[in-house]
Formats: structure tokens, C-alpha cells, sequence
């Protein structure tokens, strides 16, 4: 709980009872520094005024004056870093809605409470406090940053590491696989996500040079675990800027078989969005790679420009329900509907399905009930490193007495 109790907590809500009553039950979970304010404008100026930074903001949707969403503008604009869980007696509907486009605005959105909160639903959301977010740099400065000769040296140095985050099969409860994620551990910024240093390294010409590093650290990692008897396949990203060239399949080829390990135990995400360049290369390009024997899963699904188009033609073995079509379904019908929608299309094709995103108990009993293979998100583990996955599992199987 020590690390809830370092945490400060800014509650915005118009009615002062609220406001009370929400600040009460934080301190009852252990949080002692919580700030207030009653509206847009003074949860602004509340902001401004601090020296520390404010880990969690809770706010209300509908004040007087400067509404939530016009907060959530604001806050945006002045790339505001912390947690953010909405706070809203309105529709569900609108409540989803201004969700998703804080998150558009590239806000970290972590939940939702429905009024009248109660002590669970805020100890759920303070639970979620305990994996601290990764360092985030903001986009409009990557390049006075990350210069070309920095990523290239710290490729080289070997500071580019693999996080795992696993995959649980629904049938079994065995962890089947894990998702690799790789982390710029930066001397002055700590660990940097990719979503900080991948566009510029794709800008930069040196992503086929990143994706064969992760690719081979990733085989070589799934070396020492098979080689401990563990029973798991790796998943690794690759960006559609790396498939600009035809030998690519035998490059990949290459460095899994130099690491001793089965190509059919290395899955390969490619991204949905980013499907629709030159068609015919693309499919070339992946049509070889599974014929090596790569998995190939499609990611983010149901985010890209032609779903059902790139099912019927790509030779996809997996597909990834993204995380918008997951997180809050149980709650959300609309959700609900479009995360069912999603699991029998990819069932429909014959593909493993994976849901990924999802963060509570009762989105997982969902996906699980509508059918999927596998799940992945924060409620089963976070990204870990090696050892750390390692520790991990062995207490996941002493809790869950699956092996």
C-alpha cells in the first residue's frame, strides 16, 4: 500500500458532498494527499500550482463553467502525463463516448466510476496505481530528443530491452505464450516506451536494423526457456516499414534458426492500421513468411481500413481483438457487441484469437464466455522483464495449480 499512499489524487465534481465523500474513501484506501476542485477551470489552476506532479486525476463530466471534456482539452494540450478515470452520473453511452476521445487526445484514460461510487469500484482503480506507468516523452519533442546518432548508439550498446507480458489460454488457464515489447533503457529518461522512439527510428531508416535486434534477443530468450522446459511461443512486432523488402522471410529465417529455436514457436504481429500500402508486396511478403513457418497474427484488429478485406486475403494464423473493443465490455453493450462481433469473425476464419486489453475480472470472464482462445492485459500480468516474468509465472502456477 506504500506506494498508494506516495500517490496524489486531484477529485474534480461540482457538488462539494461528492467531493467529500470520494476524498473520505480515498484516504480510507490509504492515499494521503488528495486535492480538490469544482470545475474545469479550478482543477486547472489546482494543476498549475503544483510542484510535484498529480498521479491521478478523477474527474466529472458534467460542472458548471469549464466542463469535463473541455478539461480534458485542456489538460491534453498541456500534455498532461498522469492517470485519468472519468467520474460520471450520464449516459453510458456519453461516458464511453468522452472516454474515447480523451484517449484519442492521447490521454491516459484507466477507467470509469459510475455514480454513486463506492469503496470497491475506487479500490479497483487505485489497484491499477501499483504498476507505475512507463516515462512518456512528448511527440512534438522526439526529435530535439532522440537524435539518429543516439538510437544508433544505443542500439549497438545493447539498451534496447525486451519486456514480456504473457498470454493465458482460456481452456487450459496455461500461460501459452507472450507478447515481447521493447524498452529504450535511456540514462536520463529510464525506460521509454516504443510508442516514444519507433517513429523516429522508422523516420530514420533504422527499423529493419531494431527489428532483427528484438527479433534474435526474442529467440534467444525463448532458447533458455525451452530449454527449461517451459512450453511458450513469442510474439514479435514488426513494422510495415519493414516489409520493403523481398528477402525479408529468409532474413527472419536466419536469425531464428542461428538461436536454435523452431520457427513455428515465433509469431510475427503486424498491424491492421498500417495494412494498406502496396498490397501485392504485402501479401507476397507475408505469404513467404508463413510459409518458413512464422505465426502471424494480425494486431489491433477492427482499428484498420478494411477488416473483413485483409482477413480474406492475408495469410493470417492469429487474430488480436484490440483493446478498445474489450476494455469496460462487460458494463457496455455497445462494447460487448462489437468485442462478440470481433471473437466469431476470427473464429469464422479459423484463426486463434486473442484479446488483448483487458484489465478486470469481469471483461475476462466475457471474452472468455464469448469464445476467444486466449487473453492478455494487466488483470492476468504486466510486460516484465525476463526474470521477473520468470517469478512471476512460477507464483501464477502455485495460485492457479495448472501445471
Amino acid at each position: 500500500m506504500n506506494k498508494v499512499k506516495q500517490t496524489r489524487v486531484l477529485v474534480l465534481d461540482d457538488d462539494k458532498f461528492m467531493l467529500e465523500f470520494v476524498s473520505h474513501l480515498l484516504r480510507e484506501l490509504g492515499v494521503n494527499e488528495v486535492l480538490v476542485a469544482e470545475d474545469g477551470k479550478a482543477g486547472l489552476f489546482v494543476l498549475s500550482a503544483q510542484v510535484a506532479a498529480v498521479d491521478l486525476l478523477i474527474c466529472d463530466i458534467e460542472m458548471p463553467g469549464m466542463d469535463g471534456i473541455e478539461f480534458l482539452r485542456n489538460i491534453a494540450d498541456q500534455n498532461y502525463r498522469g492517470r485519468i478515470v472519468l467520474f460520471s452520473g450520464v449516459n453510458p453511452d456519453l461516458l464511453k463516448a468522452t472516454e474515447r476521445l480523451a484517449t484519442a487526445r492521447g490521454l491516459n484514460i484507466i477507467g470509469t466510476l459510475a455514480k454513486p461510487v463506492t469503496v470497491g469500484s475506487l479500490a479497483t482503480i487505485l489497484e491499477q496505481l501499483s504498476s507505475p506507468a512507463l516515462k512518456s516523452i512528448d511527440s512534438s519533442r522526439m526529435r530535439q530528443i532522440f537524435d539518429v546518432e543516439e538510437i544508433k548508439q544505443a542500439l549497438i550498446a545493447g539498451h534496447i530491452d525486451l519486456f514480456y507480458q504473457p498470454k493465458v489460454s482460456v481452456s487450459s488457464g496455461h500461460v501459452t505464450s507472450v507478447e515481447c515489447l521493447a524498452r529504450w533503457r535511456h540514462a536520463e529518461y529510464g525506460y521509454v516506451s516504443p510508442d516514444s522512439f519507433i517513429p523516429v527510428i522508422e523516420q530514420c531508416g533504422l527499423i529493419n536494423e531494431l527489428t532483427r535486434n528484438v527479433l534474435t534477443k526474442a529467440a534467444q530468450q525463448l532458447d533458455v526457456w525451452l530449454q527449461q522446459g517451459l512450453d511458450l511461443k513469442v510474439s514479435v512486432n514488426v513494422s510495415m516499414e519493414n516489409l520493403d523488402r523481398f528477402n525479408l522471410p529468409e532474413v527472419y529465417e536466419k536469425a531464428v534458426r542461428d538461436c536454435n529455436v523452431p520457427i513455428d514457436r515465433m509469431i510475427l504481429e503486424i498491424t491492421e492500421s498500417k495494412l494498406g500500402k502496396d498490397f501485392a508486396q504485402t501479401l507476397d511478403i507475408l505469404t513467404r513468411i508463413r510459409l518458413k513457418g512464422f505465426g502471424l497474427a494480425i494486431d489491433d484488429f477492427g482499428t484498420g481500413y478494411s477488416s473483413m478485406e485483409t482477413l480474406k486475403h492475408m495469410p493470417f494464423t492469429e487474430l488480436k481483438v484490440d483493446r478498445i473493443f474489450a476494455h469496460g465490455a462487460a458494463a457496455d453493450p455497445a462494447t460487448r457487441a462489437m468485442l462478440e462481433s470481433s471473437i466469431k469473425l476470427g473464429r469464422v476464419f479459423g484463426l486463434n484469437v486473442v484479446v488483448e486489453g483487458i484489465e478486470i475480472k469481469a471483461d475476462y470472464e466475457l471474452a472468455a464466455a464469448l469464445g476467444c482462445d486466449e487473453i492478455q492485459g494487466y488483470f492476468i500480468a504486466k510486460p516484465m522483464p525476463p526474470d521477473e516474468f520468470i517469478k512471476w509465472l512460477s507464483e501464477y502456477e502455485k495460485i492457479n495449480h495448472k501445471y
